[in-house]
C-alpha cells in the first residue's frame, strides 16, 4: 500500500507544482489616491485626496454635482496628488441630466500638469498641457458630426481651445454618444493608458454590463506627472453634470515592474481589450490553481492516514 501511495504522490507532485507560478504577469493595483466613492468626504466634510470648487456640491450619499441644471455655472473637483503611474486604467461613472429640449455645454475628464484653475474650457483654464477628455452635450459649429460628441485632445501648453468649431481642430480621437444624456441605466466611461502606445476609452450608456469602443489612438504622450480632474460648465443652456464615482487602477507587469515589458506588449498587442481579456483568463486560471492546491491537500492528507495504517499493520504482524 505504502509503495503505491508514494507512487501517486509523485505523480500528482509533479503535475501540480508548475501551476504555483502566476498564470499572468499583468496586474491591477487600485489607488486610493485617485479614486471616489460614497462618501466621498470624511467626518470633517473634507476629502483626503481631492479639492474641489467653483458650484460643485457633494452629496455624500449619492454624487458630486459639478453643475446644477442652472445658466453660467462652472465647478470642478481635482486629484491633491499627481498620477504618477505610467499605465492605467481609470473606470468613472457620471450622470448627465436635464428637463430642457436644448442643453449644454458639458463636461470634462483631465490628466493635466496644471490643476483647479477654473477657465473658458468646460470649466478649466484653456492653453493647458495634457489630456483633456470631453463630453460636449451642445453642438456649435460642427457639420456632420452626432452630439453629444466624446473627445480626446492634447495640449502642448500653448494651443488655444477651438471653441468656434467644438475643438476640431485639437481632437486626436472621438466619438458620438447619443444616448447618454438621461439614460436609464448607470452611465461610465473607462480610460486605459499605456505609457507612450496608446490611448483607449470604452462607453457604458446603451446596455448595462456591456462596453461600447470608442477610440482607440496610438502614440499619445501623456505627461509622467498629471493631476486627475473632473470638471463642467453651463451656458445660456444648462444641465446636470454629476460624478458618481471613480476607481483608478495602476497597471503593471510582474516580470517586468511597474508596466509591460517587451514580452507581454505583443501579449496584450497595445489594447486595452486585450488587457481586459487577460484579466478574464487570470480570475479562470486562478480558480484552478487554488483547485489543485486543495486536491494536493487532500491527497497528502490520504497519504498520511494510509502510511500511518501500514504502519500499524507492520507493527501488528510482528506480535
Amino acid at each position: 500500500m505504502f509503495p503505491f501511495i508514494t507512487r501517486s504522490w509523485l505523480l500528482f507532485a509533479a503535475c501540480c507544482l508548475p501551476v504555483l507560478a502566476a498564470p499572468d504577469d499583468t496586474k491591477a493595483i487600485p489607488l486610493r489616491t485617485h479614486t471616489l466613492q460614497i462618501p466621498y468626504l470624511d467626518t470633517e466634510m473634507q476629502s483626503r485626496w481631492f479639492d474641489f470648487g467653483g458650484d460643485t456640491i457633494i452629496r455624500t450619499d449619492s454624487y458630486i454635482r459639478l453643475t446644477a441644471d442652472r445658466q453660467s455655472q462652472s465647478g470642478w473637483i481635482f486629484s491633491r496628488v499627481p498620477l504618477t503611474a505610467t499605465n492605467w486604467e481609470i473606470e468613472f461613472e457620471f450622470r448627465v441630466t436635464g428637463s430642457g429640449n436644448l442643453y449644454g455645454d458639458g463636461f470634462a475628464l483631465w490628466l493635466t500638469k496644471d490643476r483647479a484653475q477654473q477657465g473658458p474650457v468646460f470649466g478649466f483654464k484653456d492653453e493647458f498641457e495634457g489630456l483633456g477628455l470631453v463630453f460636449d452635450t451642445y453642438k456649435n459649429n460642427r457639420p456632420g458630426t452626432v452630439f453629444p460628441y466624446v473627445m480626446a485632445m492634447m495640449g502642448d501648453g500653448k494651443t488655444a481651445y477651438d471653441q468656434a468649431h467644438d475643438g476640431k481642430a485639437n481632437e486626436v480621437a472621438g466619438c458620438s454618444a447619443r444616448g447618454i444624456r438621461n439614460a436609464q441605466l448607470p452611465t461610465k466611461g473607462r480610460l486605459t493608458y499605456f505609457q507612450d502606445k496608446n490611448l483607449t476609452l470604452d462607453l457604458q450608456y446603451k446596455t448595462e454590463g456591456e462596453w461600447e469602443p470608442c477610440f482607440d489612438t496610438p502614440d499619445i504622450k501623456i505627461p509622467s506627472v498629471s493631476y486627475l480632474g473632473f470638471t463642467a460648465a453651463t451656458g445660456d443652456l444648462s444641465d446636470n453634470f454629476d460624478i458618481i464615482g471613480v476607481e483608478t487602477k495602476n497597471l503593471y507587469s510582474s516580470a517586468g515592474g511597474s508596466g509591460r515589458t517587451h514580452g507581454s506588449t505583443a501579449g496584450y498587442r497595445g489594447s486595452s481589450s486585450a488587457y481586459r481579456e487577460g484579466k478574464q483568463e487570470e480570475g479562470g486560471s486562478w480558480s484552478w490553481f487554488f483547485l489543485k492546491i486543495v486536491l494536493l491537500m487532500v491527497v497528502c492528507g490520504g497519504g498520511y492516514v494510509g502510511w500511518t495504517m501500514y504502519r500499524s499493520q507492520r507493527r501488528g504482524s510482528r506480535f
